[in-house]
């Protein structure tokens, strides 16, 4: 809403330094009023050590896992995966459809996907770490993050990402050389999940590339930028009292 709009810039409005994960984002708050000049990067890394092809466990030829990590919600995409990969699984009886994490919508895919998907729950550590490297493709369907964590995870642990080009992904993701990138529309979707699923090649081709990107967001790098940006604000000599850096 507007009044909710008019707040959130009001907040970062009183910020010397604004923290932006993404171009994207850069746009967001530049639409809320923030000053060009007042928004500095922070980017996220993600640690290969943790999240890592080799942990990568036995799997059938007769299956293609595909898995969603996060909150199961209608502002995450709930609606637009389970619209898309049904669509999907119409043509191609190997899908099946692994969702780590949970939320208000999950019963509802439940019940709409039926035995073609598992619900992992909440996973954390190495049976987070296994599960990324475990499946064959990652779906991001949100259309409203700034970052994307969880593409990067899946990066890291060798997957070809299937995202929609909305915000984050789009920093994260060249479309068709380190992942695929859709519209937010269950009939595009589920056509690149067919087109990932069909061709061995197409996948191993993504997740080099991809495995190749993420290595190169390490955390180090992005705890150098949240530094700049607080030396950035600390040379404003702000008054006290007032917040000086906020992070989108």
């Amino acid at each position: 809403t507007e009044a909710m709009r008019s707040a959130v810039g009001a907040l970062y409005g009183a910020c010397d330094v604004a923290l932006s994960p993404s171009e994207p984002a850069d746009r967001a708050l530049a639409e809320i009023g923030v000053a060009p000049e007042r928004i500095m990067r922070f980017d996220r890394g993600v640690d290969c050590s943790r999240f890592s092809p080799r942990l990568r466990g036995e799997q059938t030829a007769d299956t293609i896992n595909l898995l969603y990590a996060g909150r199961v919600t209608r502002e995450k995409g709930s609606e637009l995966l389970a619209a898309a990969f049904l669509a999907a699984a119409r043509r191609e009886p190997r899908l099946h459809l692994q969702l780590a994490g949970g939320g208000p919508e999950q019963q509802m895919l439940s019940e709409q996907l039926g035995p073609r998907a598992s619900f992992l729950g909440w996973l954390s550590g190495e049976r987070l770490a296994a599960a990324y490297a475990s499946a064959d493709i990652l779906v991001f369907p949100s259309a409203t993050d700034t970052f994307g964590q969880v593409i990067l995870e899946a990066q890291a642990s060798g997957l070809p990402v299937i995202a929609v080009a909305r915000g984050g992904p789009l920093a994260l993701i060249e479309h068709r050389v380190s992942g695929l990138l859709c519209e937010p529309d269950p009939t595009e979707m589920a056509g690149a999940i067919l087109e990932l699923s069909g061709s061995m090649l197409l996948r191993r081709r993504l997740a080099a590339a991809g495995l190749a990107s993420a290595r190169e967001r390490t955390w180090e790098a992005a705890l150098e930028q949240l530094a700049a940006g607080y030396r950035s604000a600390l040379d404003g000599r702000r008054p006290a009292g007032l917040s000086a850096v906020r992070a989108a």
